[in-house]
């Protein structure tokens, strides 16, 4: 009989922080204190929506990874064309196309506040990008230890920046609470903005990061659900307390900094807060915290597209591909790529959440063929409401207003908020039990 396989209580939390500082990105540093600005006395009923979006709902996506495979698999439940587009534009939207090169265009923000530096022409650009990626495929060159490097050199450092900020500001806050500067319910409002997040389809990605470097250590299938659970649940724990931590830190700045937000906010706190100095830590945090969301879902695309083709596409050299591109979109028009690919969260988001608590809620879903079938028509309603929503964004884009298809929209429950894919996939999945039965 098997021994099981064990890691250590320090292997586990290090790997939990490394897991932290993949989701913490640039974007998640940088958002939670505008949260708490804008919701005021209201921030505690406001961080459980960022809680449940943000934070609870990618915890499912891996204990969905735990029950269900990788995220590969997990699409493969749905059908094997669904897998291949779905999986394949999710990569392109959080990998080269986006989320990627808006975090080297991130960590080139903040090196030229902590340096003054303004350039003339597009030289040190270029120079920076090929620093910043020539790191990112170092980290991402050999993906057994990748983790264990985010942990050892990432986030130590990022670790104590957002300490230092944390400590001080809740010690010494910089003004008082006022009311919510928003029209909605604070719980909605938390909702919607921790939605946006994209966490979820991020956690999808770097679950598969994290069961390579489990692999790596000689975990075996039991052993690696339950460490994939555990390590998930400490990065998200963090993230939490992160978010919450922040959120109450802006909630402080009553009549203070009323047009600034995100990164702008945040500097502006932590220069508040540690004078000057606290400025160039906060450049130097951003940049790591970048470094580490760019790494691990550089990371996860390689191992997805080794995966789809049976390894017959090598890692590296998918590896090497990613940076590039990401490296030349982040060059050469990040804000265009940007609106060109923002329409395609709508649409492939809302599959992601209806597929994770699908897999993550009920047991043994692939045998079970009535629920089967309804998570199976609750993802096609998901992601037929996505794509007309995708297009709504697109047309807008080139001056066409869609009164037809926002006519429809807006007749559906939840649509006021954002959510119209939510009863009616919830209609679905009910639909797809009962004709089974």
């Amino acid at each position: 009989m098997r021994e099981s396989k064990k890691l250590s209580a320090l292997t586990i939390l290090s790997l939990g922080g490394a897991l932290f500082s993949m989701h913490f990105g640039a974007a998640s540093m940088i958002w939670s204190m505008t949260w708490g600005k804008e919701s005021g006395s209201s921030v505690y009923i406001a961080f459980l929506g960022i809680y449940i979006t943000a934070v609870f709902i990618p915890l499912l996506g891996y204990f969905a990874l735990a029950k269900g495979g990788s995220f590969l698999e997990l699409s493969r439940g749905i059908s094997p064309r669904f897998a291949a587009i779905f999986c394949n534009l999710t990569i392109l939207v959080l990998g080269p196309l986006f989320v990627i090169p808006r975090m080297s265009a991130a960590a080139w923000g903040a090196f030229l506040q902590i340096t003054g530096y303004n350039p003339k022409t597009i030289i040190p650009i270029i120079v920076f990008s090929m620093l910043y990626y020539g790191l990112v495929f170092w980290f991402v060159s050999n993906k057994d230890n990748l983790m264990d490097r985010i942990s050892k050199i990432l986030f130590p450092v990022l670790l104590i920046i957002v300490a230092g900020v944390v400590i001080k500001g809740i010690k010494n806050p910089i003004s008082i609470q006022g009311a919510k500067l928003y029209t909605e319910p604070p719980f909605i409002y938390g909702l919607l903005e921790g939605y946006s997040t994209m966490e979820l389809p991020t956690a999808l990605l770097l679950g598969g990061v994290l069961i390579n470097n489990l692999k790596f250590k000689g975990l075996e299938e039991d052993d690696l659900s339950k460490y994939l659970i555990i390590i998930g649940i400490i990065g998200t724990t963090i993230l939490a307390i992160t978010h919450f931590a922040h959120m109450y830190i802006g909630s402080s700045t009553y009549g203070m900094f009323e047009d600034l937000k995100y990164s702008s906010l945040y500097a502006a706190v932590v220069v508040e807060l540690w004078g000057t100095f606290g400025g160039i830590i906060f450049n130097i945090g951003l940049v790591f915290a970048a470094l580490s969301c760019a790494v691990g879902l550089t990371s996860a695309a390689s191992q997805f597209y080794e995966e789809l083709s049976d390894g017959r596409i090598e890692y590296g050299k998918v590896s090497v591909l990613i940076v590039i591109i990401s490296a030349l979109v982040g060059i050469l028009g990040l804000e265009t790529i940007i609106k060109l690919t923002y329409p395609l969260l709508k649409i492939i988001y809302p599959p992601a959440i209806v597929m994770t608590i699908s897999y993550a809620l009920i047991s043994n879903i692939r045998i079970k063929q009535g629920k089967l079938l309804g998570m199976r028509i609750a993802v096609y309603i998901s992601l037929t409401i996505g794509v007309l929503e995708g297009l709504i964004e697109y047309l807008k884009l080139i001056g066409v207003e869609s009164i037809y298809i926002s006519g429809f929209i807006a007749k559906l429950p939840l649509s006021d908020y954002g959510l119209s894919w939510v009863a009616i996939s919830f209609v679905g999945f009910l639909i797809g039990n009962i004709v089974k039965k």
